[in-house]
């Protein structure tokens, strides 16, 4: 959900803060989607603006593993999130904690684990009926929300 609160950066505005910022880093810019290739793993910074508000937009890092980039039918990564808009030097410090997380290959194995676990305590029809209590039983990565089952698993077979 996007937050634009007026005391926080218009699109533009963020998009001309993080442009020297990731390019810096080594990432390559296409239309407001930055993507650096690590090796293992290519890391995505895309800014999408709303459909339902042109002064709205949203922030949604992703990681896409290399190995699974031929198999077609994925946009924000293998796993993404998104960030609340709050300032821009805390945006980034996110993105970077989020992107060091699940480049890690033991932890994302980890909390794959995890999720499966907690997937088996809280099946889908359980969650759609609305009777997970979030609070006493949180969530251990809501990136494996959307997992492919390719991408479940390479990471099994791979991590």
């Amino acid at each position: 959900m996007a937050h634009n609160l007026s005391k926080y950066l218009s699109e533009e505005e963020l998009i001309e803060y993080v442009k020297p910022y990731l390019k810096s880093k080594g990432f390559k810019k296409k239309n407001k989607r930055w993507t650096k290739d690590i090796g293992d793993f290519t890391i995505c910074f895309y800014i999408q603006g709303s459909q339902w508000d042109k002064k709205d937009y949203y922030i949604r890092p992703g990681i896409f593993i290399n190995e699974l980039l031929s198999i077609p039918n994925i946009y924000y990564g293998d796993w993404w999130t998104e960030i609340e808009q709050t300032t821009p030097e805390a945006i980034m410090r996110e993105f970077e904690q989020w992107c060091d997380e699940w480049t890690n290959k033991a932890l994302i194995k980890e909390r794959y684990f995890q999720f499966v676990e907690w997937d088996k305590r809280n099946p889908l029809e359980k969650r759609r009926a609305e009777l997970v209590d979030y609070k006493k039983d949180p969530c251990p990565a809501e990136e494996f929300f959307a997992l492919r089952d390719v991408t479940q698993k390479y990471i099994l077979d791979n991590f």
